[in-house]
């Protein structure tokens, strides 16, 4: 599994993300979102401010999280339960189902395929802002992965600590 990093900008308007490879201190991704919305609406970005390269859309109450490449193509989705005991999520990616479950904390989520092979993990660290290591496999886009953790964020620790 190739491992990186998810963190929240501190002091940004909106949720802004950066995502680089673990102990890196390059940027390679920036997930950039508005401030004062409905429902989530994140537009990750090749570096600090590059092209567009996938968006994250949520609904309402943050249960279903549509994943789409710049060109508009699905990537996929993720699906959390309305009412839940544990804390825990479906993904559906590149024609595949993966289950992952955070246990009732939900600070670290292994998302499996239905063999029960691990996909990715992703693993809520202590930091000022949210910030989580992310590993994955290449059976997952990694863009996939990178917005998951946000979605995660999003849904579970947002303004939350």
């Amino acid at each position: 599994m190739e491992a990186y990093e998810v963190s929240q900008k501190i002091l940004s308007i909106g949720a802004t993300y950066q995502v680089r490879a673990a102990g890196q201190s390059e940027v390679l991704f920036t997930v950039k979102g508005k401030a004062l919305t409905a429902t989530p609406k994140l537009t990750m970005v090749q570096g600090e401010s590059g092209d567009d390269v996938a968006l994250i859309k949520g609904n309402f109450f943050k249960t279903a999280f549509s994943i789409t490449g710049a060109d508009g193509t699905a990537m996929g989705i993720l699906n959390f339960p309305l009412i839940m005991f544990k804390k825990t999520f479906t993904l559906s990616s590149s024609g595949q189902q993966f289950k992952a479950e955070g246990g009732l904390t939900g600070r670290a989520f292994t998302c499996s395929d239905s063999a029960g092979t691990p996909v990715f993990e992703v693993k809520k660290e202590l930091a000022l802002k949210d910030k989580f290591a992310v590993n994955c496999t290449d059976a997952l886009p990694r863009e996939v992965a990178f917005l998951a953790a946000v979605a995660i964020d999003q849904k579970f620790f947002e303004d939350k600590d």
